[in-house]
């Protein structure tokens, strides 16, 4: 019973998302509202329908992917199909053999297309809803046995005629009458219906679901039209036939969807609005000799070419394709410019320091002694006391220094692929020109990525070549071989897996600098000359506490005001082998990432009203190991402080200029012990800011002991919220 119940929601759904997916959404109330609109003709909204449904149990026959036909990614070009046949004949029981038939058709060659088109990462669009449709009309002509009549159905138009014209009226009075006339007709025209009142609400959907959807559909269909009217061009097929929507469609696809809202994406529109007019034009001369109508081919052809030269570039900068589609302009322009944000120096191998403890950086980047030319961005270490000298008296022996004879650990995981040993250490003050670099080891992580650690002690290289290393494991002792007047560690990044190559400028991933007994958190980020640094240790507390492991569950009671509930979180991972908490109560879910140094959140679906949800943005960021003074700075989406008007303000000018953000900042609070803790607090804070100013702010604070997280408060402005995890 249940059973069925779900499958028919999932063909209700996947009905509902099939009309939204034509406007480039996957939006169920968007969907239900435009298959509404659809039945303002009822034999188009039934063609459609149909068309859907066939698909759907043809899917299911043929055991395709159920999640492509219930989300409409694979039926919507039926729906096209349906609509269209449902705009020429009258429905009668040779339209609907006639219509399954072509539906099915069009079924398998979306499935074929998807295919082949996915192999280039590009989109099939609606070319089967074009060659079905083609088929149609070229080939029913031929078969004298299928009767179907012309189109003479039952239309809300013909029903309340006046309702209709009044909008027309409306519209007669603007100075733009032509102009507005025009664009509703082509935004009815692509659910295959020919008025301004299904124009106008259409439109108004689009508002409401996407604000720079709808900017973008009346900003390419201007261009359009301009194009047309400054230069002269014949109006007729969009006065007459309204495929002014491949205007409309291609400034969507390429100006939101496909391509990352910005200032460059509305610049190239200013481009390919005019080339689609030029297509367009040539395609209805040709295509009016074969009495075939153009329908979306122009925006089809002028997308798919676009797409596929974007992919050829060697970089994108400012023009990025979207690489994870949200199915809204704008969630694709706020993930992406908060990813940047977040993760622009973010590197996919992370390379930490090569050292236990504190070190001082004795030559840096572009350093006055060796470091020049094709050899600047490389670092040496030592060892310092509180004095900064860098060794105990006398200090004429190589065993006065502190930093001598002290462990080098592997930067990160790799292939030993190089290494030189049996070089004596120098007296001190002395050097050794002929054998510059000293004993060495050269690390491969992956191709054209090495690290190399040079200056070492002869006879302390605990590995061989070919061994793997993990990061952080002791590989050797530091000594004063090579160029080396006094011991000291020399550490650079390389592409070649050879002593004494060129070096690569490549940051460090994680690291702390050390001032007045305190030390500041680093991500991503160049060491430089001077700087007392170190690598950060995991803090065993923090780490087991926000072990967030595939399978464990935490249990939470929440106090709220007066209302208390009890919440289950339970830790899953997807498919794509990303980790996520899932609670239960409210069907929410928050994506996170454990690196081993840091626990962050990264992406969240579900109800924002959820205890999750707050926590999601309370410890968006935190840092595993407990230091004094480390603190650390991310970004928050202006989502989470705004309310939905002046987010929708934002909304239109987002990809131009941006006076909403939202800040979040990490701190440690009361700690017991920085070396074995008990006992640990974590403070955040996050600010929402309008043109700079901060006017909204978010505190909270976690409570961690032996046991894990105990306690969590948050306090909004407007509520207080108490979580236990028991």
């Amino acid at each position: 019973m249940l059973l069925g119940a779900k499958n028919v929601i999932d063909h209700l759904k996947g009905i509902v998302l099939s009309f939204s997916q034509i406007y480039f959404s996957n939006s169920i109330w968007l969907g239900i509202a435009l298959m509404i609109i659809s039945f303002f003709d009822l034999g188009i909204g039934t063609s459609g329908v149909i068309a859907v449904i066939t698909c759907q149990l043809a899917s299911l026959f043929f055991n395709f992917d159920r999640a492509f036909i219930f989300n409409g990614a694979y039926t919507y070009n039926a729906l096209l199909v349906g609509l269209a046949m449902g705009s020429f004949y009258q429905v009668s029981l040779p339209f609907l053999i006639v219509l399954v038939m072509v539906s099915m058709l069009t079924f398998f060659l979306t499935v074929w297309i998807a295919g082949r088109l996915s192999s280039l990462d590009l989109p099939y669009l609606s070319i089967p809803f074009l060659i079905a449709i083609w088929v149609v009309l070229l080939g029913l002509s031929n078969f004298s046995g299928i009767k179907l009549a012309t189109k003479e159905g039952l239309t809300f138009q013909s029903t309340f005629p006046q309702i209709f014209r009044m909008v027309t009226n409306a519209i007669d009075n603007w100075q733009v009458k032509n102009f507005v006339h025009i664009y509703l007709k082509s935004l009815s025209a692509i659910i295959f219906q020919y008025n301004d009142l299904v124009g106008f609400l259409i439109a108004i959907c689009l508002l409401v679901r996407s604000r720079m959807a709808f900017a973008l559909s009346l900003y390419g269909f201007a261009i359009g039209y301009l194009f047309y009217y400054h230069f002269e061009g014949d109006f007729t097929p969009l006065i007459y036939s309204y495929i002014g929507f491949n205007f409309i469609l291609a400034s969507i696809a390429l100006g939101g969807f496909f391509i990352v809202p910005s200032t460059k994406s509305h610049f190239l529109l200013l481009f390919i609005i005019p080339v689609t007019a030029l297509l367009l034009s040539a395609l209805h001369t040709v295509f009016g000799h074969l009495h075939l109508p153009l329908y979306s081919l122009p925006f089809t052809l002028i997308v798919l070419l676009m797409l596929g030269v974007l992919q050829m570039r060697r970089f994108s900068k400012g023009l990025e394709l979207v690489t994870l589609q949200q199915y809204s302009p704008e969630l694709n322009h706020y993930k992406s410019l908060y990813l940047i944000k977040r993760f622009a120096s973010q590197t996919y191998f992370h390379v930490c320091l090569p050292i236990i403890g504190d070190w001082n950086i004795s030559q840096g980047h572009q350093g006055n002694i060796t470091h020049k030319d094709k050899w600047q961005y490389a670092w040496d270490f030592d060892v310092r006391d509180e004095y900064f000298k860098t060794f105990k008296e006398p200090g004429n022996e190589v065993t006065d220094y502190y930093c001598y004879d002290q462990p080098v650990v592997a930067p990160s995981a790799g292939y030993i692929v190089t290494i030189k040993d049996g070089i004596k250490d120098n007296l001190v003050a002395e050097v050794n020109l002929d054998e510059n670099w000293g004993n060495s080891i050269i690390i491969k992580h992956a191709e054209g990525l090495y690290t190399n650690l040079s200056h070492l002690k002869p006879g302390s290289i605990k590995v061989k070549e070919g061994d793997w290393v993990h990061s952080g494991e002791v590989l050797a002792a530091c000594g004063s071989s090579g160029r080396s007047p006094e011991p000291h560690l020399h550490f650079q990044v390389q592409s070649t897996p050879y002593v004494g190559s060129y070096t690569l400028f490549y940051p460090v991933a994680y690291y702390l600098v050390k001032l007045n007994d305190e030390y500041s958190f680093h991500s991503f980020d160049i060491p430089k000359e001077g700087q007392i640094v170190r690598n950060i240790t995991p803090n065993d507390l923090l780490s087991t506490s926000f072990g967030f492991i595939p399978g464990k569950s935490l249990v939470w009671d929440i106090v709220e005001g007066d209302k208390k509930t009890k919440n289950k979180w339970s830790v899953f991972v997807d498919i794509y082998n990303k980790k996520y908490l899932y609670c239960h109560n409210t069907k929410s879910t928050a994506y996170f990432v454990n690196d081993g140094v840091l626990l962050y959140f990264t992406d969240f679906y579900g109800s924002r009203n959820s205890f999750l949800y707050q926590f999601y943005i309370s410890f968006h960021k935190v840092i595993l190991g407990c230091y004094k003074g480390v603190a650390l700075t991310d970004w928050l989406m202006p989502e989470v402080f705004f309310n939905p008007v002046i987010r929708s303000i934002q909304d239109f000018i987002a990809p131009f200029y941006h006076f909403l953000d939202g800040v979040y900042n990490f701190r440690f609070g009361d700690v017991d012990n920085y070396i074995n803790p008990g006992h640990i607090s974590l403070e955040t804070t996050c600010k929402g800011r309008l043109f700079s100013k901060e006017i909204k702010e978010i505190t909270s604070e976690m409570t961690i002991d032996k046991t894990g997280i105990r306690r969590v408060e948050i306090n909004n402005g407007r509520k207080k919220i108490t979580g236990n995890c028991v």
